[in-house]
């Protein structure tokens, strides 16, 4: 499908119809293929599932100018739910989508009846190794990488092998899948401004966002260090991109997570005083 969100459209895929709706937010070195294992998992345990393309990212549209800070994609991503009529998901993010998640989730906190976050950074800022690598390119560096027309894959490939334990998780034709949309001699160009945007400071003040409703999920073998508060869960075998090596326990998760969700709407829904 394609969503029109204001300075453009989002592109985004729809697994199901009914059930608990779940949102899957991808990070910044990647895009909606990031999911392709889990989301068929999630359907075939009952719910519907959306996977958008942010704004600038992927197939989605590429505004001039964007915007494209955090507070934007999640206020496009609000419009989205809103287009296809979701009133609520449990919201999935991976590294820069779990920043987006949770900033939807405090603008709009009936929106995201839960949250997982997979590998989210430190104090859940817009950061990490994937943004500081496009980040770190001088304009020397940079003009050499768009002179060549596969250039940004000597940019992302590296940043995207690190983010798997097993090199198998992440071939050469997956590299190039989540590279193509930004080759030719604009595309490295368009990925470093993604990376300032997204950085930038949000001037928008929202409350804070409840713990209670968040779980944060990190690979064994992820150095990222892990709150010391809040729910987290360690997946073994798995360094980053747990949707690519462990898809069958992160599903079991969202699952379950959805479940819970589902069980106290219900309850909620059979007291009383709500009849």
């Amino acid at each position: 499908m394609r969503l029109p969100v204001g300075p453009g459209a989002l592109h985004a895929l729809r697994y199901g119809h009914g059930g608990p709706s779940i949102l899957l937010v991808h990070g910044f070195s990647t895009s909606a293929p990031l999911w392709q294992r889990l989301a068929p998992m999630l359907l075939a345990g009952g719910c519907q599932v959306i996977v958008p393309d942010l704004l600038g990212f992927g197939e989605s549209d590429r505004p001039v100018g964007g915007p494209y800070t955090v507070s934007a994609q999640a206020r496009y991503l609000d419009r989205a739910l809103a287009l296809l009529r979701v009133h609520s998901v449990v919201a999935v993010g991976q590294d820069l989508g779990c920043v987006v998640v949770r900033r939807l989730t405090a603008i709009r906190p009936e929106r995201v009846s839960a949250s997982i976050l997979c590998s989210p950074t430190p104090n859940d800022k817009a950061g990490g190794p994937e943004i500081d690598a496009v980040r770190g390119q001088t304009g020397p560096a940079l003009l050499e990488i768009s002179s060549r027309p596969l250039g940004v894959v000597d940019l992302l490939g590296p940043a995207l092998r690190a983010g798997v334990l097993d090199a198998a998780s992440m071939p050469d034709r997956l590299v190039a899948r989540f590279s193509a949309p930004y080759t030719g001699s604009q595309g490295a160009r368009h990925l470093l401004d993604l990376a300032r945007a997204v950085g930038e400071e949000e001037e928008e003040s929202v409350g804070r966002v409840s713990e209670s409703r968040t779980l944060r999920v990190f690979g064994e073998n992820d150095p990222m260090v892990a709150p010391a508060t809040g729910a987290v869960i360690r997946l073994p075998g798995a360094m980053r991109l747990l949707a690519m090596e462990q898809p069958e326990a992160l599903a079991a998760l969202i699952l379950e997570r959805a479940q819970a969700v589902r069980s106290s709407t219900d309850a909620l829904e059979d007291r009383p005083e709500m009849r």
